[in-house]
């Protein structure tokens, strides 16, 4: 960690996800990626490849929350466009600052099958909603 790292919190930590619809992988797709913090939307967008997966950055910035003991929460939200059609694969409330707290330190190397149901997990103390699996004893 550079010294320009000091004092960042994972608003959203590095993700490599598989997409698929109907067992096939989605290609050229877009994904949308949004997060809320600090009463502030932002999001970006990224494709999927030839094997239907995309891979994000972490997105980081300053926080209090790495030196002082406050309240830190921040809203996410995945998905991805079929057919013009905006289809969320993913919905979480992130409420530690540390890489990979999405899913209790496990990184986030996700299977979404667009058509699956989606299933709630209560991770952290707050409830995750997604269309994805991942490697985490009972999860995938």
């Amino acid at each position: 960690m550079s010294v320009f790292d000091a004092g960042k919190a994972y608003l959203f930590s590095p993700s490599a996800i598989t997409i698929t619809q109907d067992g096939y992988p989605l290609r050229g797709a877009k994904v949308v990626r949004r997060w809320e913090w600090k009463d502030k939307l932002n999001e970006d967008l990224s494709y999927t490849d030839d094997d239907g997966v995309v891979k994000l950055e972490g997105v980081r910035e300053l926080s209090v929350s790495q030196i002082l003991p406050v309240q830190f929460f921040v809203a996410q939200q995945l998905s991805v466009v079929i057919d013009g059609n905006e289809e969320v694969f993913w919905e979480n409330a992130k409420v530690s600052p540390s890489e990979n707290s999405e899913l209790e330190g496990s990184p986030l190397i996700l299977n979404c099958e667009v058509n699956s149901k989606e299933k709630t997990y209560q991770l952290s103390g707050t409830e995750l909603y997604t269309k994805c699996t991942w490697k985490d004893g009972d999860k995938e």
